[in-house]
């Protein structure tokens, strides 16, 4: 198996469940999926995102790469599901978030704008 069309449709076949039985489960129209499965279209995130809600075990490095086993350890998926685990509680945009915050410029704004707000508040 090549590609990801062809990852998925296995996928789909070894759950033994039927094209338009996995789309209405998945809430993907048929119309978008044939054209994966036939790779004629990349696979998208939005329709990644709907069949990881319905198939939470399926592994998406799998499908995308052909990397790994087809399925993950329900552990595994909580893991791969967490970004503070990936990040080991670091979130490069949340750090970067932080020290924006940390700047005095940027607090003396947000203490105006606040103190702006309270005070037309105050006028009503």
């Amino acid at each position: 198996m090549q590609t990801e069309g062809e990852r998925l449709r296995y996928y789909i076949e070894s759950k033994e469940v039927n094209l338009r039985q996995f789309c209405i489960e998945n809430d993907i129209l048929y119309t978008s999926l044939h054209p994966i499965l036939t790779n004629s279209r990349s696979l998208g995130m939005n329709i990644l995102k709907k069949i990881m809600q319905v198939y939470p075990n399926l592994n998406i490095n799998w499908v995308l790469t052909g990397v790994g086993d087809i399925e993950i350890e329900q552990d595994q998926n909580n893991i791969l599901r967490d970004p503070n685990s990936v990040y080991q509680n670091s979130d490069p945009g949340y750090e970067a978030f932080l020290k924006y915050f940390d700047k005095e410029a940027t607090t003396d704004k947000i203490v105006a704008i606040i103190e702006k707000k309270l005070e037309d508040k105050k006028k009503k």
